[in-house]
């Protein structure tokens, strides 16, 4: 009698053991389920640069490589530009769901063409178009460019904003001699004394500079924004049909962003390691001082005050007034019209 009890016993804790491994299982399963259901969760955004991927982008990648993309539920595909007009008109479009444009660019396309896109975060506190000039040419201040040849581009932000900057310097256009060329000539032309100067980006004067190694010439930069235009420089731009539809995955995107910024800016080194995985053309130190410019036209007084990718009111509106003037718009839109700040997370 007592064997049959025990092993009714037995038999029972058994059924039991069996039972509660069936639940763990389960539960097992259920938990794999929903991290599967999580991971298929994530959204695919596609990011336009306005320019080739070079140093100054290098916080994107370091946020996609540092996972700050992911927490936020985004996979990020990233893409280079071909001028912040290029860029506008992709995200206009519908091409990309995020890009990078220059603010006069933006306010340019917003008042002409009425294009349906907004700037909702600002990444350069301080604009990086500038003139990249020769020294031994006899330059040392903007005036000095009168009588000079000058080589530019057909298009971008530095040849929309280029009358402004001569305006603001009391410069005449007509005394200048300019060559319209590939941005790819631009190095090739200074070195061989074919232009004395250049419209383009400070960001790059390191790559000008390696690249003049042994020529004996010296290559500086006017940034518009140290002579006579206080500029904005490029910001994250979206479509208004994104803003209402998919505010949120808007508000996880400048979250990871700005956060992959400010992990860069701090640790450089990392950051142009982390760039060069995907982009190995990039020189280390080239990178690095690249990453530095964009960092020194980052971190201004406003982005202490508020954070990053924080935007003035009234310093926009300074730079839509310089923007309207400088290329002689008929009007001026509305600084709410430019820009807005609800996706923005608080000062971090």
């Amino acid at each position: 009698m007592q064997r049959e009890r025990n092993a009714s016993g037995v038999t029972a804790g058994r059924s039991m053991w069996v039972k509660r491994r069936r639940l763990a299982s389960f539960a097992i399963a259920i938990a794999a389920s929903f991290g599967a259901m999580g991971a298929l969760a994530m959204d695919d955004v596609t990011f336009a640069t306005n320019w080739l991927i070079s140093g100054k982008n290098a916080g994107y990648f370091t946020a996609i490589e540092k996972g700050f993309y992911a927490e936020q539920g985004l996979h990020v595909a990233i893409s280079r530009g071909n001028g912040s007009g290029d860029t506008i008109k992709r995200i206009a479009a519908g091409e990309s769901d995020f890009g990078l444009s220059d603010t006069a660019s933006l306010i340019s396309s917003q008042t002409n063409d009425g294009v349906p896109v907004k700037m909702v975060g600002l990444m350069f506190g301080k604009s990086s178009v500038a003139i990249l000039y020769v020294e031994e040419a006899g330059i040392r201040t903007p005036k000095d460019l009168i009588g000079k040849k000058l080589g530019r581009s057909a298009a971008g932000a530095s040849v929309i904003m280029f009358p402004g900057f001569l305006k603001a310097n009391g410069i005449d256009r007509s005394k200048i001699e300019e060559v319209v060329v590939n941005a790819s000539s631009f190095l090739p032309l200074l070195l061989s004394k074919k232009a004395d100067a250049v419209l383009d980006q400070s960001s790059y004067l390191g790559r000008y500079r390696q690249g003049a190694q042994g020529s004996g010439l010296t290559i500086k930069a006017f940034r518009f924004a140290d002579w006579g235009m206080d500029l904005y420089g490029d910001g994250i731009i979206v479509n208004q049909k994104t803003i209402e539809t998919k505010p949120d995955v808007i508000r996880r995107f400048m979250t990871a962003t700005l956060k992959g910024n400010a992990y860069a800016f701090d640790h450089p080194e990392e950051a142009i390691a982390i760039l060069r995985k995907t982009n190995p053309e990039i020189d280390p130190e080239v990178g690095k001082e690249e990453l530095l410019d964009t960092k020194e036209l980052a971190m201004t007084k406003e982005v202490a005050d508020h954070g990053l990718g924080y935007i003035d009111e009234q310093h926009m509106s300074r730079v839509r007034d310089i923007t309207v003037d400088a290329l002689g718009l008929k009007k001026r839109i509305p600084v709410k019209d430019i820009y807005t700040l609800e996706f923005l997370p608080a000062k971090h």
